[in-house]
């Protein structure tokens, strides 16, 4: 619902900018990004507190679309959501019933995994000069989607994510009306901390991203 919220506030924003600028002008386009998504974990075992970290790194070439206003002086606004979710990484592993502590405990395969969806950025751009060279900037807000089948019948919930947005581009518009750009950005988002279903114990196992 949260996510939800955020979307529709920067939906409005850029609409609302799109309806004030008069001589804007207006752009629609279609995007593949190869991306490389890097997350560093730790989780936190609800009975004996041990931390077990990973890093996962995962790359994938991810489609959007956006829109977008721009002035005479260069400066651009824009809204881009990426329809498909991403993998952020995935795992299984088998373990023996060791937490003699916990009856809740069993043996078995464990699987999981984490996407990001709903990504959505709202973005400014400005351009250096006439070289069709441009600088941008935005907020990122996303969805991380966690999905698991573990022993114990633990589930862990959804987090939503925002981040911040650089990157740099070059722009060049085409006699016949469309235009082609290609840009590298990076974003660094949101520490994340997960906590799973309590057991019998009332104890929960917590992960921190």
């Amino acid at each position: 619902i949260k996510m939800k919220k955020i979307v529709i506030i920067a939906t409005s924003i850029i609409l609302l900018v799109f309806a004030s600028v008069n001589a804007a002008e207006k752009r629609i386009g279609v995007s593949a990004a190869y991306t490389m998504f890097s997350s560093d974990g730790t989780e936190t075992m609800k009975s004996s507190a041990t931390k077990t970290s990973k890093t996962q790194d995962e790359s994938v070439v991810v489609p959007s679309i956006f829109v977008e206003a721009a002035n005479d002086n260069g400066l651009a606004i824009g809204l881009d959501f990426m329809p498909v979710e991403a993998e952020l990484g995935s795992g299984t592993n088998a373990r023996a019933d060791t937490d003699t502590d916990d009856a809740s405990d069993t043996a078995g395969d464990n699987k999981v995994s984490a996407e990001l969806t709903s990504h959505t950025t709202l973005y400014l751009s400005k351009t250096l000069g006439d070289s069709g060279a441009y600088l941008k900037g935005g907020v990122a807000m996303a969805t991380i989607d966690t999905t698991e089948t573990l022993a114990t019948g633990s589930k862990y919930g959804n987090e939503d994510v925002t981040g911040i947005l650089i990157g740099l581009g070059m722009n060049r518009d085409n006699a016949n009306g469309t235009f082609f750009r290609t840009e590298l950005t990076y974003t660094d988002y949101d520490d994340v901390s997960i906590t799973g279903t309590a057991d019998t114990d009332g104890v929960r196992n917590k992960i921190d991203a």
